[in-house]
């Protein structure tokens, strides 16, 4: 679960709650662990934040291209 802030808000930044942080606006945080979890569903109920989905780009396999080489042939005049 991916969250987006849309506003400045202060938050818990460790599982225990003992130390706060700014979470700024605009900032995407990665909610892995169930504390983090929580911490966003409240942001997102109190409408501080909402959830995004981030798609990563997908990896493009191109073939290289190969050219042959022009091949001359040599006249040989007698």
């Amino acid at each position: 679960m991916k969250i987006k802030m849309i506003m400045d808000t202060f938050g818990t930044s460790n599982e225990s709650g003992n130390a706060t942080r700014n979470y700024p606006e605009g900032e995407i945080l990665d909610c892995d662990a169930q504390w983090k979890k929580d911490l966003a569903n409240i942001f997102i109920q109190d409408g501080k934040a909402i959830e995004v989905k981030v798609d990563a780009p997908k990896e493009k396999k191109s073939t290289p291209k190969i050219t042959k080489k022009k091949s001359k042939k040599k006249i040989i005049k007698k």
